[in-house]
């Protein structure tokens, strides 16, 4: 108002008026804490996030859970008093995966809920459909749940964005390297989705050397088609005409096991099945086939065998302390859907690591700019559970940058190929997949990160 009121008395020509006046609203401001630099969703007691994910409809199985799993560990966080004393409130939003409701639902939590930042947020295209407009706003766009190299490899495009996963590209080119090793002499044939998500996974394998010939090798469907009773009948019958004896995924979770159903009513038993992680979850894949007539122990033999990669520990490994601190917060904390999975690890993860770069800004550091430039100074310094660091720097807002391959075993365990877990990096071009040396920080005392303080 201070500064309202001199700008009028300035078009009278009382300028020294106008310069007093600014100089009061300047030290007025300065007297604030950075947290009160006019961004919205941040006070001295709270800190509101923004969530877009599908709560229902063909693509929400399985990362319906995330949000609830991510809320749970905010409310673990808040129940120690929070971080520098401010609560975390996560807001979210059904967008259903269509981008429709992914705008107007972006548009209410902006200026209706006010965030100080978008967080986790599901889905590749409904992402695209409302990332420029985020980014135009200056809003963190934080650990989001795509792998679309093309949000994060060039930060100029997108620069206040930052993925949640590595990227379709790299994970598709680490598989692709396995499968040269492993599948000499086998016809290898590709499902997925025609969108960017899908189109990614082609561009990884065409790096590790694979093409695939359209009508025959390569099957696609419409994301979100995958819901419609034997939607995936005819792809999949098309890859059996087509002899192929090895099937790689590049789908989500609900597709995948849509494929496997369809496979398995034809009578198509490939040798081996390859699905990019994020359409791999065990749970999510059992509950599916469940609902389609087939039992537990039926789908468990189903997804034995099928060979996917990660990022992250495998959500039954009860020797990793990130599992057994989150799957205690969960069954303490969790409000929702409690079945521990994979889409509950990593909301957890998320969660954990947003934490810990609100605890590295600081208490008066809270700023949408703070936020970003410290995640391109100093990304790989946020860790979690990941077996991989985070790429995050001012020419990459890529996140892990490593994976393990792992197999399903005969209990829908995921279990790593080989003696012991290896990871491989690599990047979202041209470049070679090679072996990866890092050790993953322990978690912080009281599965909080490190540095924590609710003061």
């Amino acid at each position: 108002m201070k500064i309202r009121a001199s700008l009028t008395r300035r078009v009278f020509g009382r300028a020294t008026t106008v310069t007093a006046g600014i100089a009061i609203s300047a030290l007025a401001l300065s007297a604030l804490p950075a947290s009160a630099a006019n961004d919205p969703g941040v006070t001295d007691t709270e800190i509101v996030l923004g969530m877009q994910l599908p709560q229902d409809g063909p693509a929400s199985p399985g990362y319906n859970k995330v949000d609830d799993a991510m809320r749970a560990y905010f409310d673990y966080v808040n129940s120690k008093g929070g971080v520098y004393g401010r609560k975390i409130r996560l807001e979210v939003k059904n967008d259903q995966y269509k981008t429709g409701l992914t705008i107007t639902t972006k548009d209410s939590l902006i200026s209706k809920e006010k965030v100080f930042a978008f967080i986790g947020s599901v889905g590749t295209q409904t992402h695209l459909s409302v990332v420029k407009d985020i980014n135009r706003r200056g809003i963190p766009d934080l650990f989001v749940n795509s792998g679309y190299s093309g949000l994060y490899t060039t930060p100029s495009k997108y620069p206040t964005t930052f993925g949640g996963l590595g990227t379709y590209v790299s994970e598709a080119k680490i598989l692709g390297k396995y499968m040269k090793a492993t599948f000499t002499t086998e016809k290898i044939g590709i499902l997925y989705q025609t969108d960017d998500f899908g189109r990614n996974t082609v561009a990884g394998l065409a790096t590790a050397g694979y093409t695939f010939e359209k009508g025959k090798t390569a099957a696609t469907f419409i994301a979100g088609a995958q819901a419609q009773a034997g939607a995936l009948d005819a792809p999949m019958q098309q890859l059996m005409d087509n002899k192929v004896e090895v099937v790689v995924v590049g789908a989500v979770a609900s597709a995948y096991a849509s494929a496997v159903a369809s496979a398995n009513k034809i009578g198509f038993k490939p040798k081996k099945w390859v699905v990019i992680s994020v359409g791999s979850d065990a749970t999510t894949f059992q509950t599916i086939l469940y609902t389609k007539g087939i039992p537990l122990a039926s789908s468990a033999a189903l997804l034995a065998g099928t060979i996917t990669s990660s990022h992250a520990p495998a959500p039954a490994d009860a020797t990793d302390e990130f599992v057994v601190a989150f799957k205690k917060i969960n069954t303490d904390f969790n409000k929702g859907d409690k079945a521990w999975d994979n889409n509950v690890l990593q909301g957890m993860n998320i969660a954990y690591q947003m934490t810990s770069l609100l605890v590295n800004v600081g208490k008066t550091g809270v700023t949408r700019k703070n936020i970003i430039s410290y995640l391109e100074k100093n990304g790989p310094s946020i860790t979690g559970a990941g077996f991989a660091p985070l790429g995050y720097s001012a020419t990459s807002h890529v996140a892990y940058t490593g994976f393990w391959i792992g197999a399903y075993d005969a209990t829908a365990s995921l279990k790593p190929i080989g003696a012991a877990r290896q990871m491989w990096t690599t990047d979202s071009g041209t470049g070679p997949v090679t072996e990866l040396t890092w050790t993953r920080p322990a978690i912080g005392a009281d599965s909080l990160p490190k540095g924590f303080s609710a003061k």
